[in-house]
């Protein structure tokens, strides 16, 4: 065992416990934001799925179709709803100044 710098002894090869970093708050941790742009890629994705899936039968299923719809609707709702959190928050400030610059 030896000691290091704080006192505290450690056995050689470890890490000490470092005691003075206090622990976190009480609570729930914070929530993440949603990431619209990927759960458009998501929606996307199933609706190219279903469009590869249906020139392999030769035509659309009740599935297929049903996939394709949902994908494109689904794809919609997360891009409208990604640029109204990227106003509120205005994320969008850049592209608006750079092109008042010119």
């Amino acid at each position: 065992m030896t000691e290091d710098g704080t006192g505290s002894s450690a056995m050689s090869g470890q890490w000490p416990a470092d005691e003075r970093v206090p622990s976190s708050p009480a609570g729930p941790p914070q929530k993440r934001p949603p990431r619209w742009g990927l759960r458009t890629l998501g929606f996307l994705g199933l609706a190219l799925l279903a469009i590869i899936i249906s020139a392999s039968l030769g035509g659309h299923t009740f599935g297929t179709l049903g996939s394709l719809v949902f994908g494109l609707i689904g794809a919609g709702y997360c891009s409208v709803k990604g640029f109204r959190a990227a106003l509120k928050h205005d994320a969008l400030h850049m592209l608006w100044d750079r092109d008042q610059g010119r």
